[in-house]
């Protein structure tokens, strides 16, 4: 299964990290898009899938150890007033796997290579959960390339979690029951208890990778350094800086009040825990920045209340309301 990105013993990192993959959406609703691969570098080609529709571009990016296929039924939605895009980033699924460029300002890079690559000037960005750093650095690097942007619970502090990979290493790959391996079937019923919703089925197959014998769950079809490599290149982004307008969807997760408050601080060394005190504090005064870009002009900041980290799968009603009045659809 996928690795679990949570450190479960330090939740002052718990933003949404945890990874499963997807369950297939019910036999014969599939999306009508045509694929495309867009070359951004020397050697380096993305699986852009296109929707089709009328008007501005509208482009959609998933998160961490997911592929473009995870807004396959949800991208349509927008297709009567936008032409709709989705973007699969390097080291994943059918994009090309290089061993380097997974640092934030490459993989923005990336995105403003797909806009060259399709000849659109400008767009619209939708990115979820480790797509908030790439498309903030494009949105701040590039501004003149970003219609709007639109945020889905992103990661807001992942440089904070790359400065503490530095001190403490990755946690090894959590072993999944093997009943929730057995099979797709499986795998896919274990993951739409984990993150509460149907992603398409074709995310299930680009995302994973099964035994053509036995059907049984093998791993998941990524370069295998590629997720370690982004988020020890995550750096900070200014989302202060962003010029476009924003809409801001995210869940509301606890912070620690102190660092002993941490599951395990007393038995981490000395110099650990002062590592972790620093991070603490400096965490929760990036929660207090954001807080104050979130009531600045140009921004519209909504608290989903009852979804969770998938938030267009698990609360679709008010994110695809909240992201049509945005664009004035």
């Amino acid at each position: 299964m996928r690795r679990l990105l949570l450190l479960c013993c330090l939740p002052l990192f718990a933003c949404a990290m945890a990874k499963s993959i997807p369950p297939p959406v019910p036999a014969g609703s599939k999306a009508l898009h045509e694929v495309k691969r867009v070359r951004v570098a020397e050697g380096v080609e993305l699986e852009v899938l296109d929707f089709g529709g009328q008007g501005p571009a509208l482009v959609f990016l998933a998160g961490l150890g997911n592929t473009g296929h995870v807004f396959d039924t949800f991208a349509p939605e927008f297709t009567s007033t936008h032409h709709v895009y989705s973007v699969t980033r390097r080291g994943f699924g059918a994009s090309s796997w290089p061993e380097q460029g997974y640092d934030t300002a490459t993989l923005g890079g990336d995105v403003a290579g797909v806009l060259e690559g399709l000849g659109l000037a400008k767009a619209v960005l939708v990115g979820h959960s480790a797509a908030g750093p790439e498309l903030t650095w494009l949105a701040t690097q590039h501004p003149e390339r970003v219609e709007k942007v639109v945020y889905l619970d992103v990661r807001t502090d992942g440089d904070l979690l790359a400065e503490l990979l530095e001190v403490l290493p990755m946690p090894p790959p959590s072993e999944p029951a093997p009943e929730d391996v057995a099979s797709r079937a499986a795998v896919a019923a274990a993951s739409a208890r984990a993150i509460g919703g149907a992603v398409p089925e074709h995310e299930l197959d680009e995302a994973t990778e099964f035994d053509p014998k036995t059907g049984r769950y093998l791993r998941d079809h990524e370069w295998p350094g590629a997720e370690e490599r982004i988020m020890r290149g995550f750096s900070k982004v200014d989302f202060a800086a962003v010029r476009a307008p924003v809409l801001f969807l995210y869940l509301e997760l606890p912070r620690p009040e102190r660092a002993e408050d941490i599951p395990g601080f007393s038995q981490m060394p000395a110099p650990m825990q002062e590592k972790m005190r620093s991070l603490l504090t400096r965490t929760l005064e990036r929660d207090a920045e954001l807080r104050r870009v979130k009531g600045t002009p140009g921004w519209r900041s909504v608290k989903l209340e009852h979804a969770r980290h998938y938030v267009w799968l698990t609360d679709r009603d008010e994110v695809l309301r909240e992201m049509k009045t945005f664009l004035g659809t």
